[in-house]
């Protein structure tokens, strides 16, 4: 049995971020003494390289204006000012069906509905558990604010399964959509100026969600990696965490 089926019935982790730290540095002074007052000087113990510290700060922060928005929501001052909108939404973290009904086959039980030589296209519902959905709409939109893209709709969602002519055989994917009038240009005839996907990771005992948006007019092209238990690396995919 692969990864992806073991994933089937997991449930997504509320995210979970460390607070932001201050760090202070203290700086000892010690003074030698001598009878020959030419021979004295001060000592100073080395500054701490900061190097690592200010990159722990930087994680730290991004965390916790990913945590205010899944969350918290509009209580959050950090998500308010990031991402006024998209701090709002309240999705759940959890549910009783499993985040994705594959068959025994690993590919997506239910409706195909397009069919491409690199990809099949079936429809979201009876294949994303409608709470799962909810989440992965929500960290989107997160995203669609900080990049100044319209928001995306749940209700034109497609779930996209590799065919064996695809760089990557048997990836499952979401995408998402503003309208249904954008959905059917991307998927049936190819001009998709506005795109954005979750591709989902198996890595060790879990399953990443490596998200991916891009805007052809702004040649703007971002990537974020969230991980099971909620921690986002920031212009990162998926397949680059350890």
């Amino acid at each position: 049995m692969s990864c992806m089926s073991k994933f089937t019935g997991q449930q997504a982790k509320p995210l979970s971020f460390a607070a932001v730290c201050a760090v202070s540095m203290a700086f000892c002074f010690l003074a030698a003494c001598s009878d020959n007052t030419s021979d004295k000087e001060s000592k100073f113990l080395p500054v701490p390289d900061k190097t690592q510290t200010d990159q722990t700060q930087v994680e730290d922060v991004l965390n916790r204006r990913v945590e205010s928005v899944l969350n918290e929501g509009i209580t959050s001052q950090e998500g308010q000012q990031e991402a006024p909108r998209a701090s709002k939404a309240r999705p759940p973290n959890s549910g009783k069906e499993p985040m994705l009904t594959l068959d025994k086959t690993l590919k997506p039980l239910g409706e195909l509905v397009y069919h491409s030589d690199k990809l099949d296209y079936y429809e979201c519902k009876g294949v994303v558990a409608p709470w799962f959905l909810e989440l992965v709409v929500a960290e989107m939109n997160y995203f669609n604010e900080l990049a100044e893209l319209p928001f995306v709709d749940p209700k034109t969602c497609i779930v996209t399964h590799a065919t064996e002519k695809s760089l990557t055989p048997g990836r499952i994917s979401i995408q998402l959509f503003e309208n249904a009038k954008q959905f059917d240009r991307c998927i049936r005839h190819e001009a998709c100026p506005v795109f954005r996907t979750v591709n989902f990771v198996p890595n060790q005992n879990a399953l990443l969600r490596s998200y991916f948006l891009s805007e052809v007019g702004r040649k703007l092209v971002q990537h974020h990696c969230v991980t099971d238990t909620g921690k986002w690396h920031k212009d990162q995919t998926c397949y680059t965490i350890d």
